[in-house]
C-alpha cells in the first residue's frame, strides 16, 4: 500500500470541517468541554473516518493515511482551520508528536501496547516533561524528576505541570532523570506509564486561556511510581535525543495547524471590521475592505 495523494485528501478535509467541526465549535464558542468533551470527541472522529480523512499522518500499519511531513502540510492547515478539527483527525498535540515518536522508537510490544490504540483513536495521551522552576522548562536539561533503579523496573518521583491532555489520558510518555544532575545534557530516559499506574496523579487543571484542548493542561505527580522494565522507551541516559526526535517534527506540525487558525482569524477579523458601524458610518466606507 501507498499513501494516498494529498490533494483529494486536502478538499475532502475542507469539506469535512466546514460541514461538520466548525457549527459545533462556533456553538460553544471553541470549549471542547462544553461541547461534550471525550464523546464529541468519539463523534468527530467516527464522521473523520466516513470522510476518509482519520489519522493522515499515522502508518499504514495502524491504520493511517501514512503521510508523510511535506503531504501533510494542507491537509492539517485545513484541520487547524478549527480548533476542534486537528481534534477530529487525531492529529491533534501532544497525541499526533507521540505517535511519530512512537512509530520510530517502539519496540513490537510497545507498538502493540501504546502506538496501535493511539493511532486509531482508542485512547488519548499526554508527554510529561515540562516541570514547575527550578525543573524543565524551555531548559529541558534542567530536569528535576528523578527514576531509580529497582528490581525489574524503575521507580518515578517528581512533579510536572502544564501536560496538555493529562485529565483522561490513557497513557503517558514521561521524562525522568536516571543519572546526572539537573543542568546535564544527558541522564534522562522516557518511560511508556498507563494513567492507572499506581503513585501517578492528575492533580488539577492549570487554569489557561485555551479550552479547546481535551483533557486541559494539567498538573501531575509521581510518588514513588512503579514502571517495568519493558516499558522503558528507547535507550537507558537517551532520553534527550529521542526528545528531539519527537519534538523537533511537532514544532513544524504546530505550524501546520496554526497556518489554517491565522487564515480564520484573519478571514473573522477583517469580516467583523468590513461590516461594523462605527461613527455613522460603516467601516468599509473609511478605508478598511474585505478584500
Amino acid at each position: 500500500m501507498i499513501a494516498e495523494s494529498p490533494t483529494p485528501l486536502v478538499d475532502r478535509v475542507r469539506d469535512f470541517i466546514r460541514a461538520h467541526v466548525l457549527p459545533l465549535e462556533d456553538e460553544f464558542d471553541g470549549d471542547i468541554e462544553r461541547a461534550g468533551g471525550d464523546s464529541v470527541r468519539e463523534k468527530l472522529k467516527a464522521t473523520a473516518r466516513e470522510f476518509g480523512v482519520f489519522a493522515p499522518h499515522a502508518p499504514l500499519d495502524c491504520g493511517g493515511l501514512g503521510l508523510g511531513m511535506a503531504e501533510r502540510a494542507g491537509v492539517f492547515e485545513e484541520a487547524g482551520y478549527s480548533l476542534f478539527g486537528p481534534l477530529a483527525l487525531n492529529i491533534a498535540a501532544p497525541d499526533e508528536g507521540n505517535m511519530h515518536l512512537l512509530d520510530h522508537v517502539a519496540t513490537p510490544a510497545q507498538r502493540e501496547a501504546f502506538l496501535q490504540p493511539l493511532a486509531r483513536g482508542v485512547v488519548r495521551s499526554a508527554f510529561a516533561m515540562t516541570e514547575p522552576a527550578p525543573g524543565a522548562g524551555s531548559d529541558p536539561t534542567a530536569l528535576t524528576t528523578t527514576a531509580t533503579k529497582v528490581s525489574a523496573g524503575w521507580v518515578v518521583n517528581g512533579r510536572k505541570w502544564f501536560i496538555t491532555g493529562a485529565d483522561g489520558a490513557g497513557f503517558f510518555i514521561t521524562m525522568a532523570r536516571t543519572s546526572g544532575e539537573p543542568g546535564s545534557a544527558g541522564g534522562v530516559t522516557i518511560f511508556l506509564m498507563p494513567a492507572e499506574t499506581g503513585g501517578l496523579e492528575v492533580v488539577r487543571h492549570v487554569g489557561t486561556v485555551d479550552k479547546a484542548m481535551l483533557g486541559g493542561h494539567c498538573e501531575v505527580s509521581f510518588a514513588d511510581a512503579f514502571v517495568p522494565e519493558e516499558n522503558v522507551l528507547g535507550g537507558v541516559d537517551e532520553g534527550f535525543r529521542y526528545a528531539k526526535m519527537r519534538l523537533g517534527p511537532a514544532r513544524m506540525t504546530h505550524v501546520m495547524r496554526w497556518t489554517g487558525a491565522a487564515r480564520r482569524a484573519q478571514e473573522v477579523a477583517v469580516r467583523h471590521v468590513a461590516n461594523r458601524e462605527a461613527f455613522g458610518a460603516r467601516s468599509v466606507t473609511w478605508g478598511w475592505s474585505s478584500r
